[in-house]
């Protein structure tokens, strides 16, 4: 089977129309990337589906070739799945975001300058404050942890029919990045009176305890489940190459060799050397085909409002990660695409269409799209809003 490698820019595409000097994809110099985009099928494909918020797990999920309309059941069991926590099927597990509030609003929705030693620390404090027999902490990673929730499934089902009794919406809960600048009091007040405790209280122990954060936000909720076997789905063996843990719960719940190491972390510090090197090796296996690489480091930036980091973080791509996939493995198809658009203007995630390409040495030089960027992407086809970049990519080689 050929060999293909899954370049995933997390968060690298932008908004045009917030970019007056150019989105950080058309102001990065990709001299590599520019060459690859004009020996490839290009175009706009779309990873998130209507109803769904555009965060990662939904992004990624649709890139491994699994449709969250069929699949998706919550972000927080994914994680979980990457520690290797077991629950009930009757239990909830929430995701656990540091974040700090300024006059009650989200001023910054993830405290990334708290260390792993910290956030471990903090989690223990909760953990004796505001922990018990009906909810358990879990430490994770820096500013992002796990609350289990025993028996809330139902606690959620019973908190659903008290607000359709009342004629009252839904409840949905989002990521504090979503929700910067509005006020919290009328969102917090959806939530369960008991979840609305434990976010209450775990603000003022956070706020007592360091500077970085001072709020503890519960989202992304959802029972244990599993996702239909990649090798079985597809009929050959996947890696994923990644330093977060939302990409090795995917992985362990597809059934894919998850490789990370201490060198791969989510900033632009990762080590990207590293990470092809690591992606070739697999595939050197005749039974191994596709290898999936996350760089979350464009993201990161994108969040942080720092639209030069995000632009160096693309450069970082082109010079240390493409050009050895290229020499070491030249007869390789490889895809260089992105979750989602992840705004620097709003350090938030937004809604649309992301470019894509699937470079192949042996497909005809095309002058339509000249550049890996959002705009000349559009030049190319625009794969339909159901449709999987993964399927159409392997109907086609095939």
């Amino acid at each position: 089977m050929q060999k293909i490698i899954v370049c995933i820019a997390d968060g690298a595409a932008d908004d045009p129309s917030l970019c007056p000097d150019g989105t950080p994809l058309e102001r990065a110099e990709t001299p590599v990337l520019d060459s690859m985009t004009r020996h490839s099928v290009a175009g706009l494909c779309y990873t998130i589906p209507d109803g769904f918020s555009p965060d990662s797990d939904v992004g990624n999920m649709s890139l491994f070739g699994y449709a969250p309309v069929l699949h998706h059941k919550g972000r927080a069991p994914i994680e979980a799945a990457a520690l290797g926590v077991t629950t009930s099927k009757d239990d909830l597990i929430w995701r656990v975001t540091f974040c700090r509030t300024e006059n009650g609003v989200i001023t910054t929705p993830c405290a990334s300058s708290i260390t792993q030693e910290e956030g471990e620390t903090l989690i223990q404090a909760l953990s004796h404050a505001c922990g018990g027999t009906s909810c358990t902490f879990i430490a994770n990673r820096t500013y992002h942890h796990l609350l289990i929730q025993k028996n809330g499934l139902q606690t959620l089902k019973e908190h659903h029919r008290r607000r359709t009794q009342k004629g009252l919406p839904s409840f949905v809960t989002s990521g504090p990045h979503m929700l910067q600048h509005m006020p919290l009091d009328t969102i917090l007040s959806q939530y369960p009176a008991s979840l609305q405790s434990i976010m209450l209280n775990a603000s003022t122990i956070l706020a007592e305890r360091t500077s970085k954060a001072n709020c503890l936000w519960l989202w992304g909720q959802g029972s244990p489940y599993t996702l239909p076997a990649f090798p079985t789905l597809y009929k050959t063996n996947s890696c994923i190459v990644s330093g977060i843990p939302l990409l090795h719960g995917l992985g362990h719940m597809a059934e894919m060799q998850v490789i990370t190491h201490p060198s791969f972390t989510g900033h632009p510090d990762t080590d990207l050397t590293a990470k092809a090197y690591a992606a070739l090796a697999f595939l050197q296996e005749p039974e191994n085909s596709i290898a999936f690489i996350h760089i979350e480091a464009p993201d990161h930036c994108g969040h942080l409002g720092d639209s030069a980091g995000k632009k160096n973080a693309i450069e970082r791509i082109d010079k240390e990660l493409l050009p050895i996939l290229l020499h070491e493995m030249p007869e390789a198809c490889i895809v260089v695409t992105t979750d989602h658009l992840t705004p620097a203007a709003t350090k938030s995630h937004a809604y649309g269409a992301v470019p894509f390409i699937a470079y192949h040495p042996k497909l005809p030089q095309q002058t339509a799209v000249r550049r890996f960027t959002e705009a000349e992407c559009k030049k190319g086809m625009r794969l339909a809003k159901d449709t999987l970049l993964i399927d159409t990519l392997l109907k086609r080689i095939h």
